[in-house]
């Protein structure tokens, strides 16, 4: 047993030119001086540290203790996504982890962006550690503060379905928005204020706040980039099917229009028959 993934009482053997050895009764692991988190250790010493593949693949330790572990749900931070692989999330340690595009879903808007967060649980695979997505089956062990009717809060999106999209507080407790309330398109790990508006027997209803104004001028600024990355004018119009529409900005057909609207009137675009032409910057 390696104890990859999990936090563990060691004891420190011996000091070495770049740090320390650690070792439990059936492992010794190395703990690089940069990753003693400042702590100047002696022999005998005991320290609660935790077992990662450092950047070589190589068993190691660190004295910076995770937001999550193999055993433990928590909270990581995006911080890259790539399209072929997944996202990258970090953990409070220095190597990051990926969260496999196994565990996203299919639409691209749908996925995480840098600095969202993810509710997550490590898994080994092979001889590195990768992140899996938490599950409401994870979030019933955590002892939860109760929620009174009327409570904001904020959240964070860790599933989208059908009927609506689930959220998780960083207290995990479980809050679920139907469809109907929700005015725009939400990713995994996105950020909302939600109101409790029913408690249910293991979790919550809520509705999430919107802020009209900050939502068109949002979509303006979608509209824009995609204008500039593409020479200034583009062949999605009003009349574009509502599906063409929300893969490529990820905004319904409604939210489209109303934008598109607001930036001609500003004199900002020139709507012509079969395309949008950008005027101004």
């Amino acid at each position: 047993m390696n104890n990859l993934g999990k936090i563990k009482e060691f004891k420190v053997t011996r000091e070495t030119k770049l740090g320390y050895m650690l070792a439990d009764s059936n492992n010794e692991y190395f703990l690089h001086r940069n990753e003693s988190n400042y702590q100047v250790l002696q022999p005998g010493d005991a320290v609660k540290a935790f077992i990662y593949t450092d950047k070589k693949g190589r068993l190691a330790a660190t004295l910076y203790l995770p937001t999550m572990t193999v055993e433990e749900t928590g909270f990581g931070t995006v911080v890259a996504v790539n399209k072929k692989i997944g996202a990258f999330i970090n953990i409070g340690v220095s190597k990051d982890v990926l969260l496999s595009l196994d565990y996203l879903p299919e639409a691209f808007y749908q996925w995480p962006q840098v600095n969202d967060k993810i509710a997550c649980k490590l898994r080994v695979q092979g001889n590195r550690l990768v992140a899996k997505p938490a599950t409401k089956t994870d979030f019933k062990s955590f002892k939860k503060p109760e929620l009174d009717i009327g409570t904001k809060l904020n959240a964070y999106v860790y599933r989208i379905t059908q009927s609506g999209i689930n959220l998780v507080t960083e207290d995990f407790n479980i809050i679920f928005v139907y469809k109907a309330n929700l005015r725009k398109e939400y990713r995994i790990g996105e950020k909302v204020e939600t109101t409790i508006i029913q408690k249910n027997p293991d979790d919550y209803t809520g509705n999430i706040h919107f802020d009209k104004e900050k939502q068109i001028l949002s979509s303006k600024e979608k509209i824009l980039e995609y204008l500039r990355k593409n020479y200034g004018a583009m062949a999605i119009t009003e009349r574009s099917d509502s599906l063409v529409i929300k893969k490529v900005f990820a905004m319904s057909k409604g939210e489209f229009k109303t934008a598109l609207s607001a930036l001609y009137q500003e004199g900002i675009i020139e709507i012509q028959e079969d395309k949008v032409v950008l005027m101004v910057e």
